[in-house]
């Protein structure tokens, strides 16, 4: 019974850190897409606005 019940919290303790961990990942997708799209508007505001990007 004891190890019945180990193994079955040992299994469930797995799943969490797994959904953490996806969690976590798409978590960073979605930053590093909306960081993107935030410099994507500030590149082309800044262009329609006529300000000079270029590097010398």
């Amino acid at each position: 019974m004891f190890f019945a019940i180990k193994w079955h919290y040992d299994r469930g303790e797995k799943g969490d850190r797994r959904a953490a961990l996806r969690t976590g990942g798409k978590m960073a997708a979605v930053f590093v897409l909306v960081l993107l799209c935030v410099a994507l508007v500030t590149f082309v505001v800044s262009r329609m606005l006529g300000l000079d990007l270029s590097f010398p």
